[in-house]
């Protein structure tokens, strides 16, 4: 953490020097212990954390009361929401399965509200919290609602206090003035809650690089997010390009984008500018909202795709959650039978619709342009995870 703050400061990577350097009981953590012979490392940063860890049944439960938190719109609640995502990230790092509570008190970042989920779900098999909020209809309506692109907290939270419960309740309703986002968002909801599979990801990010490739020689195109952290299946494909010659990348994004409009890949975009800089302080929650991006709706065309991305997931519901039908047990709204009949009638997951008659699917893409000076630090940054 040291190093990465002595290199924001100088603007560039600093020399690791041994004084910067993780001492060996930070930098490894056992494979399978009894017990944690050292205490678990603060900073998500300092963690050795598992793509596929032992904790999925209080993760899952701590995800959904984020989730959950998040929906509710104030700011003690988003503070509630950090602090489940927080503890949850804690028990992913922990190297084997949590059995008792008092070993949960040890750990960093889980507090009161935590412990008492974890409590039930170890005396219980469940928490009594979880299956409440997933038994009410305002829970199931606001993941249904912000689904839809364009769609965030404070819209859904209105609609369901209007009155609305299902996607063609917005869809007929003659009082709403949808935003473009948001209708083709109704339009291709099936395509945009459909996990994005690793080698989707891989065509876009080639189909990309050689456009961008045409532009301008010697550019870089990352595949970066969860992707790059070693997961096969996630909600978009963000891709980090930039140009080992500083300035080279300026205008690169409205060309790249003209060129994938003219060969009609692109069924929605929004472009934000570069603000980026060098000799100010960021006066943005986010740094990373500086840089060039474009936020897309890429036409992936069907027979480009690989035919394992129909494959079914074969894991098991975890225990934290009552609610079955997950296909990612730290996400459980992502579900291929979780709030899908909430849909209505012509809902845009039914087979005879007209989503399943393109010759294409909607696959969420951001295009990040990041400066050569800036690009370890966009890198990391867009990596993740979200709370590193």
């Amino acid at each position: 953490m040291e190093w990465f703050t002595r290199s924001m400061e100088e603007k560039r990577p600093v020399h690791c020097t041994d004084s910067l350097r993780l001492r060996p009981s930070q930098a490894a953590v056992p494979v399978a212990t009894e017990s944690i012979a050292e205490p678990m490392p603060k900073y998500e940063c300092q963690r050795i954390t598992r793509l596929k860890h032992h904790n999925h049944r209080f993760t899952t439960a701590l995800a959904l009361l984020e989730e959950h938190a998040g929906y509710l719109q104030s700011g003690k609640q988003d503070s509630r929401a950090l602090a489940f995502r927080k503890a949850a990230c804690s028990l992913k790092a922990l190297p084997h399965p949590l059995t008792n509570i008092e070993e949960a008190r040890t750990l960093p970042h889980i507090g009161r509200h935590s412990l008492e989920v974890i409590q039930d779900i170890l005396e219980d098999g469940f928490s009594r919290e979880v299956q409440d909020i997933c038994d009410g209809d305002f829970y199931e309506t606001m993941q249904l609602f912000t689904g839809i692109f364009g769609v965030g907290a404070t819209t859904a939270r209105k609609w369901y206090e209007t009155g609305f419960r299902t996607l063609d309740d917005i869809r007929n309703d003659s009082t709403l003035s949808l935003k473009k986002d948001q209708k083709i968002g109704l339009d291709l909801y099936k395509d945009l809650n459909t996990p994005v599979t690793l080698a989707e990801a891989d065509i876009i990010q080639d189909l990309v690089k050689s456009e961008v490739q045409k532009l301008q020689p010697g550019v870089t195109v990352v595949l970066t997010g969860g992707f790059r952290r070693g997961k096969t299946k996630g909600h978009d494909v963000d891709l980090l390009i930039s140009h080992p010659t500083e300035g080279k990348e300026t205008g690169l994004l409205s060309a790249v984008l003209a060129r994938l409009r003219g060969k009609d890949l692109l069924a929605y975009e929004t472009t934000s500018a570069n603000t980026y800089d060098p000799s100010s302080v960021s006066k943005k929650e986010y740094t990373m909202d500086h840089f060039e991006r474009c936020f897309s709706i890429f036409k992936l065309d069907k027979s480009l795709i690989s035919s394992t991305q129909n494959a079914k997931p074969t894991s098991e519901s975890p225990a934290g959650v009552v609610k079955e039908g997950t296909s990612n047990p730290d996400r459980p709204h992502q579900g291929e039978e979780v709030s899908l009949e909430r849909a209505g009638g012509t809902a845009s997951f039914s087979e005879g619709d007209k989503t399943a008659e393109k010759t294409w699917v909607g696959r969420r893409v951001d295009l990040i342009i990041a400066p050569a000076s800036q690009y370890a630090y966009a890198l990391v940054g867009w990596t993740g995870s979200k709370v590193w």
